[in-house]
């Protein structure tokens, strides 16, 4: 699903929209949520191609995102390095800590793989709140020079370059084995599917676009809690919105970013932590009725009134 001629022309002109939003409509509150969103788009589709296509459900993605987001803090605000090196270093970082734990953890199978994934974020946020300061900040030299409009195209342009991956990962021979493994992998492997290898690929895209969500995270804000990099809160969130878009499909993650976001937006302020309860019970119905997502929903009703 998700790959016609339509759903391609519809997202090249919604990128071109969203480049032009900011010179025509943008003001400093849509630009921070259209940031917001762009990170949760990549957190989103990093989590999918390993628990939506490869099937391996990571409970864990937190600990790539925070690790990313720390590396590039002290590459390019304390090291100096320029923002293209710092950036996909934080990646590179991500998938060096992925590395590390893929050879044992990707061996175990279905809740076992989840439940280490969870651990190591767990064992990793504890280790980081103990080792570094209650909050770290940029130096003041960046601040002042501080632009909201470059966070924004920069958060735009790797969300795009996310989906782009994506799209030719699933599209190639990696994707079609990952899918084999997510269906069966048992005949993926009798088949001459190599488990621990597209395993480990797809463990190594999720691991760093999602370190460069937590790069671009620490160059929106002037201040990061190191601590709160590694809560479950980066994993959990992108999880729920792939699930609600459609898990396994490439514009669910997009379209289930857009639903959480805006219900953010809307119930967040007025109903505080109540509103995670909405997310919970939205999260179960979906899974419950529409195991697809949203993209599953809709193409039912237009099933149901078109034939």
């Amino acid at each position: 699903m998700g790959y016609s001629k339509r759903g391609f022309v519809i997202s090249g002109i919604a990128i071109l929209l969203l480049i032009l939003f900011p010179l025509v409509a943008g003001t400093q509150h849509t630009l921070n949520l259209f940031i917001v969103l762009f990170i949760m788009v990549i957190l989103a589709q990093s989590w999918n191609i390993l628990g939506g296509y490869a099937g391996q459900i990571s409970l864990g993605n937190a600990a790539f995102f925070g690790v990313g987001a720390l590396s590039f803090h002290f590459l390019a605000w304390r090291g100096g390095l320029p923002l293209y090196v710092a950036l996909p270093a934080g990646g590179v970082t991500a998938v060096i800590l992925a590395s590390l734990i893929g050879i044992p953890a990707l061996r175990l199978r279905g809740a076992y793989f989840a439940i280490g994934t969870l651990a190591l974020a767990e064992a990793l946020r504890i280790t980081v709140g103990n080792l570094f300061p209650l909050t770290v900040y940029i130096p003041t030299a960046h601040i002042v020079s501080y632009n909201l409009l470059s966070r924004y195209y920069l958060a735009l342009m790797v969300a795009v370059i996310t989906q782009g991956v994506a799209y030719c990962t699933i599209k190639s021979k990696i994707g079609l084995a990952m899918m084999a493994i997510r269906d069966d992998d048992e005949a993926a492997d009798t088949s001459g599917v190599h488990l621990f290898k597209y395993k480990f690929v797809a463990l190594a895209f999720s691991s760093f676009f999602s370190g460069l969500a937590g790069g671009i995270f620490a160059y929106y804000q002037d201040s990061i809690v190191p601590a709160f990099l590694f809560t479950p809160q980066w994993t959990f969130e992108p999880l729920v919105a792939a699930s609600v878009g459609g898990s396994g499909t490439l514009f669910g993650p997009v379209i289930g970013s857009v639903f959480l976001i805006i219900l953010t937006e809307l119930f967040a302020l007025t109903l505080g932590k109540a509103y995670l309860i909405i997310f919970g019970a939205i999260f179960i119905f979906v899974v419950l009725f529409f195991p697809g997502g949203l993209i599953d929903a809709s193409e039912r009703i237009r099933k149901s009134i078109f034939g």
